[in-house]
């Protein structure tokens, strides 16, 4: 496959796909796991509504992003490849009344007036800058629910332009099959309002201005105004992240399955060379005709438990489910 050529993004075009079921899904989910073992980026392009549905519903949508169009798969940026960097702009005002005011602040900075001076620093338009120049991103909304605050990089994230988003609903950002199950949970939030993550053992979707949707995490955190209560969102894509979450617990899986299967192996090999001990020591002292029947099992034995080493082996280099082998050691 093209996963394990070195690919870096990944798109699978499934707009032929009109139906899908749990073994499809199950399917993409594993292609997934490939993708995070070879460092590709699995992207999935899906117009057939009852494919999405499917997806959304194994859980597919927490882990890959799904464009509804493959141009918008191809056209898209990942959001940290856009840089974000504060400008300063020159007072219109001149010269003099910029020194002037310099002057008047080193004579503060001299008495000893710092939070004087960081006052004067710190106005509204720097604080936005600070904003926008987040690497998360950062939403505030009022008590109905409505985007009153959007930074640069939740812009970015979403495919939405400057301005765009303040005033619509925060359900906006949301895929409509859990709109009506966010809005309750907002109801629910606003009754007590508290600093948390949100979806702390959940894989939480965003949904993009051309419809793609993304895995995301999101902490929440109340912000009393005079205006009422207001809810600052911190979001953060974790398409990435999620990667390397899920490539540490594919290791982790491997290496528990690979110590069980040295258990077992060695659980055989022992059982097969004490069968031969006993085989052996039961031939002490028989005639002939008896003791060479004893002799021949214990080498059939140590055969078996020699069979069962190579057998696992070769199936942990070729990376085959290791399997126990015939009785007879054939393979």
């Amino acid at each position: 496959m093209l996963i394990n050529r070195g690919a870096i993004t990944l798109i699978a075009d499934m707009t032929a796909t009109l139906s899908c079921d749990r073994a499809g899904a199950d399917a993409v989910a594993r292609a997934h796991k490939r993708a995070v073992v070879s460092g590709t980026q699995l992207r999935l392009v899906v117009t057939a509504e009852i494919v999405s549905h499917v997806l959304t519903i194994e859980g597919v949508d927490r882990l890959v992003s799904i464009y509804p169009s493959l141009e918008a798969a191809i056209a898209r940026t990942p959001a940290e490849e856009v840089s974000s960097v504060p400008t300063l702009t020159k007072s219109p005002g001149g010269d003099g009344p910029a020194l002037a005011r310099r002057a008047a602040r080193a004579r503060r900075q001299r008495k000893g007036h710092r939070s004087e001076l960081d006052a004067a620093v710190i106005t509204p338009a720097v604080l936005r800058e600070l904003i926008d120049a987040l690497a998360d991103g950062l939403t505030l909304t009022d008590d109905k629910g409505t985007l009153a605050l959007v930074n640069r990089t939740t812009n970015n994230m979403f495919g939405y332009e400057p301005g765009e988003l303040t005033g619509r609903p925060v359900e906006t950002l949301i895929p409509a099959g859990l709109q009506t199950a966010h809005r309750s949970h907002r109801a629910a939030y606003a009754q007590a309002p508290t600093a948390r993550p949100m979806g702390a053992r959940t894989r939480l979707v965003g949904l993009r201005k051309d419809g793609a949707t993304f895995p995301i995490e999101i902490s929440l955190s109340p912000v009393p105004a005079a205006g009422g209560l207001f809810t600052l969102a911190v979001i953060r894509d974790t398409t990435t992240a999620r990667q390397r979450d899920d490539l540490i617990h594919l290791a982790q899986a491997a290496a528990a399955e690979q110590a069980h299967n040295g258990l077992k192996l060695l659980d055989g090999a022992l059982s097969n060379l004490l069968k031969a001990g006993l085989s052996l020591q039961a031939a002490t002292g028989l005639s002939e005709g008896v003791a060479r029947q004893y002799i021949t099992e214990a080498l059939s034995r140590l055969d078996d438990a020699i069979h069962e080493i190579q057998y696992d082996v070769f199936a942990t280099r070729t990376g085959q489910p290791p399997t126990h082998p015939p009785p007879d050691g054939s393979q």
